[in-house]
């Protein structure tokens, strides 16, 4: 079992990386009406606290807690939506809260899923030819999980034998879970990301503690960090480090539309301001014109006196 198990997951590994060595182009979506990039594949690493709710549980199932371990990939198909495959490594454990029956369990348990999630918030992608980014990467991103998976378990169960009860199996086996849950994925860099998500999963059997008291089937939880990594996402481009400029001694600048226009306004005729005059200025004015009226009277009666003697004149 743990060889198809195994096998399963390598199959899954080599179908992601194998699409991820396609070139990513930018394409556009007709649903979300946005642009987007598929890809590229994503690499998870994740552990946590598992939690277990059953016949031995009363409320949340906080009786006890076990570790848990996911490795996965995942690759972005469409935007807001990502596909993936996971993995995982299961402690789940738990003390009875009955204190009458003083039962106990230890399940080690292997799982795979397929998964998908829906980005509530996702990158924004930029198309006008006057922006230098394309893409803008959110620090926070809340999703919503669910898929589908198997589960093989082998419970142990303690008890006293002196106590007769009856549901009590020490068997194992393989079940269906279906996993749903939240989570919030943060941004360390462009090929890199931190998730912190809480997936309870649904499964088909009641006998995941090796005990059965009632028609409702078992559940567990993983609560986990994972760190994911995009070995081919596009790095980040650094600044160059350049040399300072040798010294121009020539023409300062470029002509560009700005410094012709700057030009055009010095060139242009200074506007002479007005001043309103004082009654000093306007009483000299007027006696300037009244002067200036004068002597052309005079003038002009000089050239009248004038012109009579000529007259006189024989030739």
């Amino acid at each position: 079992m743990r060889k198809s198990i195994t096998l399963l997951f390598i199959f899954f590994l080599t179908l992601f990386v194998s699409v991820a060595q396609f070139k990513r182009q930018r394409e556009y979506s007709g649903f979300f009406d946005t642009y987007y990039y598929r890809g590229p594949i994503t690499f998870t690493l994740g552990g946590g606290v598992t939690t277990y709710r059953g016949d031995l549980t009363d409320g949340i199932g906080l009786n006890g807690l076990g570790a848990g371990f996911s490795l996965g990939a995942n690759y972005k198909l469409w935007p807001h939506i990502v596909f993936g495959a996971e993995f995982s490594y299961l402690k789940l454990h738990s003390n009875d809260f009955n204190t009458t029956r003083n039962l106990s369990f230890n399940t080690t348990g292997y799982e795979l899923q397929i998964y998908g999630r829906l980005y509530l918030i996702d990158e924004i992608v930029r198309v006008a030819p006057d922006r230098r980014k394309e893409s803008q990467y959110t620090f926070c991103k809340p999703y919503i999980h669910a898929g589908l998976g198997g589960l093989y378990y082998s419970p142990t169960v303690n008890y006293d034998p002196s106590i007769q009860l009856g549901g009590v199996t020490g068997s194992g086996g393989m079940t269906f879970v279906i996993p749903a849950g939240l989570g919030l994925q943060f941004t360390i860099t462009q090929r890199s990301s931190l998730c912190v998500e809480y997936i309870y999963r649904f499964t088909m059997t009641d006998y995941l503690d090796g005990f059965s008291n009632a028609a409702k089937n078992d559940g567990y939880g993983l609560f986990q960090a994972k760190f994911q990594f995009a070995p081919t996402a596009p790095k980040k481009k650094k600044k160059l480090n350049l040399a300072p400029p040798a010294k121009y001694e020539g023409a300062k600048g470029t002509e560009t539309w700005k410094t012709r226009k700057a030009q055009g306004d010095t060139n242009k005729p200074q506007k002479e301001e007005y001043q309103m005059p004082d009654e000093n200025v306007e009483q000299n004015t007027d006696t300037q014109e009244g002067e200036e009226q004068n002597q052309e009277g005079e003038n002009q009666e000089g050239e009248n006196q004038e012109a009579p003697a000529e007259e006189a004149t024989p030739e």
